[in-house]
């Protein structure tokens, strides 16, 4: 039987089981809110006996098309320090998590990083900034919504 109000996916209906979650990404860029993602997800990590991996993208530099990409030469040595510092939190809460540094264009890289750990569920901050920057960076969010096939959290 299903509640009056709920919707067609709830766990309460039979009908649309829930996968459970046995592997979950963090994809953390050092903004607070993806460190309340790792927070999050750590928690969920434990509670569930689920696997936990955090991902970080070091930013490439755009050039004219001719050129192509550049790596910021310091964005895998703060990506190495920021994948080391957030796992140090997610073992504080119980979990000893995967870590996985990349190089790239972010929604591309933790869709793929999710295929390949085979992530039944990916927990990602947003940031709450205003104007362009939002724009720009609510679009990585969106984009890995719309292109994952794990289910995804946003975490304010």
């Amino acid at each position: 039987m299903v509640p009056a109000g709920a919707g067609p996916h709830t766990l309460t209906d039979p009908d649309h089981a829930v996968a459970p979650v046995r592997r979950i990404l963090v994809p953390i860029d050092g903004s607070p809110s993806s460190h309340r993602a790792v927070e999050l997800a750590a928690q969920m990590a434990h509670a569930l006996g689920a696997s936990l991996t955090l991902l970080h993208v070091a930013p490439v530099r755009e050039l004219p098309t001719i050129i192509g990409e550049t790596e910021e030469p310091r964005g895998t040595e703060e990506g190495q320090l920021l994948l080391g510092e957030e796992a140090k939190a997610a073992r504080r809460l119980g979990v000893d998590p995967a870590v996985d540094l990349r190089r790239g264009r972010p929604s591309t890289q933790i869709v793929r990083s999710a295929a390949e750990h085979h992530a039944d569920l990916i927990v990602m901050g947003t940031r709450g900034l205003t104007g362009a920057r939002s724009v720009l960076l609510g679009s990585v969010s969106r984009a890995v919504s719309r292109q994952a096939t794990a289910e995804v959290v946003l975490v304010r």
